[in-house]
């Protein structure tokens, strides 16, 4: 061994090189792209995918998805749908914002929720329920330049 390199009870401690290597490098995430099975030819079945991509797909996925709905994550979700029917306010809009901000910080690895937009979409589905645009301004924690956003449609 080298007379620099520093022997732990866990191994051998990272050189400075290890250490200072750029932040996007080490902390990669990866996902499966969704739906799962699509595109067989491009990447098989269980394709992954990382950055903005997978991001995007987890927000939505969280965005359209009530709690209860998922096996083994009772509390994943937002539960937007329950605001469908309710008068259309400013107090409204800013629960909505809360409820998708803690689902966020709670379920979404690897982006930080920089603004949450609400609007009405002024169109009406078949029952007389409002549609509601959700507009999500993101950056992705691997890349502090890559900021973008995402849009859900509540219906």
């Amino acid at each position: 061994m080298a007379a620099n390199t520093t022997v732990t009870r866990f191994g051998v401690r990272p050189t400075k090189y290890e250490e200072q290597a750029p932040r996007a490098k080490r902390q990669e995430i990866y996902g499966l792209t969704f739906p799962i099975g699509k595109e067989r030819d491009s990447g098989g079945f269980l394709k992954k995918n990382s950055g903005r991509q997978l991001i995007t797909q987890a927000v939505t996925q969280l965005i359209r998805t009530e709690k209860g709905e998922r096996l083994m994550l009772p509390n994943f979700g937002c539960n937007l749908r329950k605001f469908l029917f309710q008068p259309i306010t400013q107090e409204l809009f800013e629960e909505i914002r809360d409820t998708i901000a803690f689902s966020f910080s709670n379920y979404i690895v690897g982006a930080t929720l920089l603004k949450v937009g609400v609007f009405e979409t002024g169109e009406y589905d078949a029952a007389g329920g409002n549609q509601i645009r959700v507009i999500l301004t993101v950056r992705l924690s691997t890349d502090d330049l890559q900021v973008f956003d995402i849009e859900a449609k509540i219906e």
